[in-house]
């Protein structure tokens, strides 16, 4: 086994990764699925802990956290852990590998888990869409397998039982030499290797081939071929993909990225500048697409517009005349030179991981790349040889591409295995092929500028400039800014956050809907207007957030400040047109009535959002409103929107003074043409007195959901500490006692949900076979179970419990980009101290077992204020009220 250790002595967890060179290709034809059965079964006992759950209960109880997945070829676990504890974890892991159990006690309930998942995604389009490509593929290759498992799949046969399946399979494929071992710890690298060689020298061994590598992934009758294929949702899309080969070998050269990074570009001259123009697409994307060992699926792939649906072949068309335009043209080093030169700051600037992330990535390195390019593969980017180059732009030709079409306009033949995904396959004519082939070059299209926002000098703050905390550089009637200089990680980067307070964005729910949609008019031109930015170390997000809306840039400091400014005067002098706001409104109206088709869990925390923040209303009413919102009045309502502006803003990361002040002068100058306005007070829903009560929300899918929220009844450090410290409890039992005891769904947890700062505690619970008054019940009788349970906690269990939540309140922040949000989340909350998480702790250190005792049974009082959100049913319980969602909303409303 392969063996990576690492002391990173900064780190406050000790962590490990496992990653074994086994997937869901190495299923059995008559067992598919088994790889990913296989995953959720080592969970489920070994030898030495039998106690199925025990591993994650250990892991959460000592302030960590774990988790595994299963790829096509590959399948990866993961922990980390208090350094403490981390001997005994990799113990436990160990077991897990070397002696699992696969008792048949939970074979059946695990196996009845696969089917809850399987069927909570039977109306994904994802999944839908993945299964169509699956059965358009060649059999013989292990793609062509279903990867996630049913009853069906994983059903006891006269030949074979399924545990006799999963012993089969973890002796053939997980086997030491299929393996990569990573650890991240402090403790100094002796000491890990003892860890090592103590619980994992037993692992087995042995030798696994694999007869697959020599099949392509599709015959010839399955190129030159175009697929149909009918959505769930209201989907128009048209994706171009062009097949190729394994490209692991060419990775030092991250030429099919770069190739993508020309196809993908967004500025003038580009296949998406030219095809949105034509009113053919809202976006496009490139290079994305399966790939493997032996095979890479490179797509184009546009969200078509109605006119777009019948401009296909204008659009494949222009694909292939900007094909053609790469092709005559000399390798482009200039555009190559850009990528390598951010290729090698991201490597150089890398912002820390965390000790799990590390391992994880490292774990998966070890298994694609050599010993010396285990840390530098993914950032190494030479200057390919031209005959290369030109070697990969020969596969992009038309009688190597496949075509799918997704509408729900689409003519249909067949129906998909698994998800019943209707679709056609249509051979495409020769003379259709002959004709793109010889697509004429178009004026309109050429390569990219040289990137104006790309600067060749980087310089870092040194330690002794970094501030301790924000402080406030600037209060004015209408502006107020943060800043904290910070060089703790190293990098060129930095933050800046704007809240722009709208009073005209919030009136009633039309002036809501309004905004939404002149946001995404905005993004629509700004991201093809600073395309270049994004590819240049820079980024930014403008969406609606409190009472207006947020804009947050970030990436290298350089440039920043005048990117946030240009962002500013774009903004300030933006007109839509008539046929953008005509497009981009049916596609947000399309996106809300399509969130009705989103898992029903889902579905009822956004309803809970709705009702608690009396400014995101129910998206049925925002589609209502916007459906009715004429051109001439969202001109009008455009016009008035930035007549008041107060803005709250806030600078982190690799700034000088000087910085923050020009910042503060640009800012200033932009708001000087608006009159003086003081940011508009909200008031918040309280639920006190109207619960508890149970709100039955109907929604578009098979399965039942159920939401519990339990609200806090005050606002202080003292209730989130009991709330936080009450999830951390019962989060793993009631995954444990639901999921995998009774097998009631798949989504089963429980969350810290604060609510307007408000802390609180949701339970939640996905089923595809129990109604809701059975959820409920179910979810009662184990609450009542836990009570009699926490009776008997000793003071030193309890001790150690509160030292496992402890132990994640004081972690320090991992990287620029979590500080920033920490604190800007601080800001938001009027926490100018920045205190709140210290005040947390003490909280936690102070509570004692009998006052988290009486805390719970709080909780369970008939007179709680307790939310129930449910798809459907209605318990006997007496003391419940039930009521509509708009007679509880009404209520609400009252209490402000």
């Amino acid at each position: 086994m392969a063996v990576l250790l690492v002391q990173q002595k900064s780190a406050e967890k000790s962590a490990a990764a496992l990653c074994i060179r086994a997937g869901h290709f190495d299923d059995p034809d008559h067992r598919q699925g088994l790889a990913h059965f296989t995953e959720h079964m080592l969970f489920l006992g070994s030898k030495k802990y039998p106690v199925a759950g025990s591993f994650q209960h250990f892991i959460n109880h000592h302030g960590g956290s774990n988790n595994a997945w299963t790829g096509t070829e590959h399948s990866t676990f993961f922990l980390d852990i208090e350094h403490s504890h981390f001997a005994e974890a990799i113990e436990r892991f160990a077991d897990m590998f070397q002696q699992p159990l696969f008792a048949n006690s939970y074979i059946d309930k695990e196996r009845q888990a696969i089917e809850a998942e399987f069927t909570l995604k039977l109306k994904d389009d994802g999944r839908r869409i993945y299964q169509v490509h699956k059965e358009t593929v060649n059999p013989k290759h292990p793609f062509a397998k279903f990867s996630v498992g049913n009853l069906q799949t994983l059903a006891d046969s006269e030949e074979e039982t399924l545990q006799q399946s999963l012993v089969d399979f973890s002796q053939r494929y997980y086997i030491a030499n299929q393996m990569s071992l990573v650890l991240v710890s402090p403790l100094e690298l002796s000491q890990q290797e003892q860890i090592v060689r103590q619980h994992l020298a037993s692992l087995p061994r042995g030798e696994c081939n694999r007869d697959w590598h020599h099949q392509p992934l599709y015959l010839p009758d399955q190129l030159a071929i175009q697929l149909n294929v009918r959505p769930h949702k209201t989907i128009h899309k048209l994706v171009v993909t062009f097949a190729l080969p394994g490209i692991q070998h060419w990775y030092p050269y991250k030429l099919v990225s770069f190739i993508a990074h020309i196809l993908g570009d967004e500025g003038p001259g580009s296949l998406h500048y030219y095809l949105k123009n034509q009113g053919w697409i809202n976006q496009l994307s490139a290079g994305g697409g399966v790939d493997g060992s032996n095979f890479k699926d490179f797509s184009i792939s546009c969200e078509l517009t109605e006119q777009g649906v019948a401009a296909q072949q204008h659009i494949i068309s222009a694909v292939f005349s900007y094909l053609a335009m790469l092709k005559q043209q000399p390798f482009p080093a200039a555009l190559y030179q850009e990528r390598q030169q951010l290729l090698k700051w991201s490597f150089l600037y890398q912002e820390p991981s965390t000790p799990e992330q590390t391992a994880s990535e490292l774990a998966v390195n070890m298994q694609h790349y050599p010993i010396e390019d285990i840390i530098f593969g993914d950032y190494r980017m030479e200057t390919p040889p031209d005959h290369l180059y030109r070697q990969v732009l020969a596969y992009f030709q038309p009688d190597n591409m496949r075509l799918m079409l997704i509408s729900p306009d689409v003519t249909t033949e067949q129906s998909a295995r698994w998800y019943h995904t209707p679709y056609a396959v249509q051979t495409i004519p020769t003379e259709q092929l002959q004709q793109w082939s010889k697509a004429p070059l178009l004026e309109a299209l050429h390569l990219p500028a040289a990137n104006p926002y790309l600067v060749n000098e980087l310089n870092l703050l040194t330690p002794e400039e970094t501030q301790a905390k924000p402080h406030c550089i600037a209060e004015a009637d209408n502006l107020k800014l943060w800043f904290k200089a910070d060089g703790d990680f190293h990098t060129p980067k930095g933050h800046i956050y704007l809240q722009l307070s709208l009073p005209n964005s919030i009136k009633d729910c039309k002036h809501l809907a309004a905004t939404r949609l002149w946001i995404e008019l905005i993004n629509d031109e700004v991201h093809q207007r600073f395309y270049p930015a994004t590819t240049a170390g820079l980024g930014y997000s403008l969406h609606v957030q409190k009472q207006g809306i947020s804009i947050h840039s970030y990436g290298l400091t350089t440039n920043q400040i005048q990117l946030l400014h240009d962002l500013l005067e774009h903004i300030r002098h933006f007109t839509a047109t008539i046929s953008r706001f005509n497009e981009l409104k049916l596609r947000l109206i399309q996106h809300w009535r399509n969130s009705h088709k989103n898992k029903p869990v889902a579905t009822l925390f956004s309803q809970l959002s709705a009702l608690l923040h009396p400014l995101n209303p129910a998206i049925e009413q925002l589609a209502a409103e916007l459906e009715s919102l004429q051109f001439a009045d969202f001109t009008q309502f455009s016009s008035t929107l930035l007549q008041q502006v107060h803005i709250e803003g806030f600078i982190i990361g690799n700034w000088q003074p000087a910085d923050a002040d020009t910042l503060q002068q640009r800012l200033q100058q932009w708001l000087s043409s608006h009159p003086v306005t003081e940011p508009p007070v909200i008031k918040e829903r309280s639920l006190q007195g109207l619960g508890p009560v149970w709100l039955t929300i109907p929604v578009d899918h098979h399965d039942h959901a159920l939401v519990i929220y339990l609200p806090a009844q005050q606002k202080n450090a003292e209730q989130m500490a009991r709330f936080m410290l009450a999830n951390h409890l019962l989060a793993p039992q009631y995954f444990h006692q639901l999921r995998t005891e009774e097998q009631l769904g798949y989504l089963v947890g429980t969350g810290y949900v604060p609510v307007n700062t408000m802390p609180g505690l949701a339970f939640y619970i996905q089923s595809p076979k129990a109604d809701c008054p059975q959820l409920y019940q179910s979810t009662l009788a184990f609450y009542r179970t836990f009570l009699a349970e926490l009776e008997t906690l000793t003071e030193l269990e309890f001790s150690e419990l509160k030292q496992g939540l402890l132990s994640q309140l004081q972690e320090k922040d991992t990287s620029l980009s979590s500080r920033a949000k920490r604190l800007w989340l601080a800001i938001g909350q009027d926490d100018h101290s920045f205190d709140l998480t210290p005040r947390i702790t003490a909280a936690v250190k102070l509570l004692t077992l009998d006052r988290f005792i009486h805390f719970f049974y709080q909780l369970l009082s008939p007179e709680y204020d307790a939310v129930f959100l449910a798809t459907d049913g209605k318990p006997v319980h007496s003391h419940l009220r039930f009521i509509s969602p708009e007679q509880f909303e009404r209520e609400l409303a009252d209490m402000l």
